[in-house]
């Protein structure tokens, strides 16, 4: 700090001149009256003398940059302490899933026991790794594919298979790998307009699946949506198309063969579509002849996603026969729908396994938009061992 005195005929006027000079962060130290001085002291009027104390203009700013450090530093340290009860609870909540976990795997096999005891039926002599193949064949994992799941599992020595939790994560990572993180439509607007060609057989839901996420895409991504459907063997899924795409505020463009999609492609790329849903019609896997067309629509959108719709509802030999089908037409990302019709979700892991395909959503119910979620491995995978409730 420095100090200067400042002088004047009254006290206002010497005060001004220090908030003139100094600025308004200076501070008055003292105030008194002078009397004149010398030969003519009789015909001067006494003064005002303001003593102010001030900061130069270098330890001003040297000031200002201190308490900016020390608040960027308390805002720092703030942030660090919040992270860090983040993380505190976030592994508190880690540790009470892993235990509530491992919780239900020991009254799980308590339970698998008895009843190996009472029936007699055994394929392992562990009884942690039979616990998990009990589970798995009766989620309708085929009894090949369980083993396969239980490989590395069982690999371990004897001694390593009694630590529940190690076991537990070894099958668990190994049905993760199978099943492949989920891949569903980006959300997103590119420069190019997208299509997504729904297959499948009639009646697993296609057109209640693309009313679904045409809602999604359009109420909470803010994506423009185009529609066309080629499904014109059933009147009935036009309508429904229709309707939906009424209530979005969407138009339907339909098509009766591949020289109308390629009409239509011009056109409605012109729209400035993000993406276009297209629904085509339910093919028979086992006619060729509806194979053919499907082959000859699919040419004209070569750059597009295609998602085979499947219902859990249907037998895994017949979902097998159809996927195997389809991939010597294209490839493809699976939906699986039905889930609230079946309480089975072990088609999921074996189509995934034997075909090697990504998976992208699963319906669950008639309501749209709601009855969809994104196909999380991580929630499948709980589900099918028993441990996380159902995928829904």
């Amino acid at each position: 700090m420095r100090i200067k005195k400042f002088e004047a005929r009254t006290e206002q006027e010497a005060i001004e001149k220090v908030k003139n000079e100094l600025g308004l962060d200076a501070l008055i130290l003292n105030i008194r009256k002078t009397k004149p001085r010398g030969l003519f002291s009789l015909f001067r009027k006494p003064m005002v003398e303001v003593t102010a104390a001030y900061e130069d203009k270098e330890a001003k700013q040297k000031r200002m940059e201190e308490q900016q450090a020390a608040a960027t530093k308390e805002v720092m340290e703030a942030k660090e302490a919040k992270l860090a009860q983040e993380r505190i609870h976030s592994l508190e909540k880690k540790l009470q899933t892993q235990e509530d976990l491992l919780a239900k795997l020991m009254s799980q096999l308590s339970i698998a026991e008895q009843m190996n005891q009472t029936y007699g039926l055994r394929k392992y002599d562990n009884r942690l790794i039979q616990l998990f193949y009990d589970t798995l064949v009766d989620q309708g994992v085929t009894p090949e594919i369980a083993e396969k799941v239980l490989e590395d599992a069982n690999s371990i020595d004897d001694e390593t298979k009694i630590d529940i939790e190690l076991v537990s994560k070894i099958v668990y990572n190994t049905i993760i790998r199978i099943l492949g993180p989920a891949q569903p439509i980006e959300p997103v607007k590119t420069k190019r307009t997208r299509f997504i060609v729904f297959m499948g057989p009639t009646g697993v839901g296609k057109t209640t699946t693309i009313a679904k996420i045409s809602s999604i895409l359009m109420l909470y991504h803010n994506l423009k949506v185009g529609l066309i459907t080629a499904d014109t063997y059933r009147i009935a899924a036009i309508e429904q198309l229709k309707t939906y795409a009424e209530i979005l505020g969407l138009d339907v463009d339909v098509i009766y063969n591949s020289q109308d999609l390629e009409n239509h492609l011009d056109p409605i790329i012109d729209e400035e579509n993000d993406v276009v849903l297209i629904d085509t019609a339910g093919r028979s896997h086992r006619n060729r002849e509806n194979f053919k067309e499907l082959g000859e629509l699919l040419a004209l959108v070569p750059d597009s996603t295609k998602l085979l719709c499947l219902s859990l509802t249907t037998k895994y030999e017949d979902l097998l026969s159809i996927a195997n089908a389809y991939s010597t037409l294209t490839d493809f990302m699976l939906v699986f729908t039905k889930l609230d019709e079946t309480l089975c979700l072990g088609s999921i892991l074996n189509i995934c396994y034997l075909t090697g395909k990504k998976l992208t959503y699963i319906t669950n119910g008639q309501n749209v938009p709601d009855d969809i979620e994104i196909a999380h491995p991580e929630t499948i995978t709980k589900a099918l061992l028993g441990i996380g409730g159902d995928a829904s």
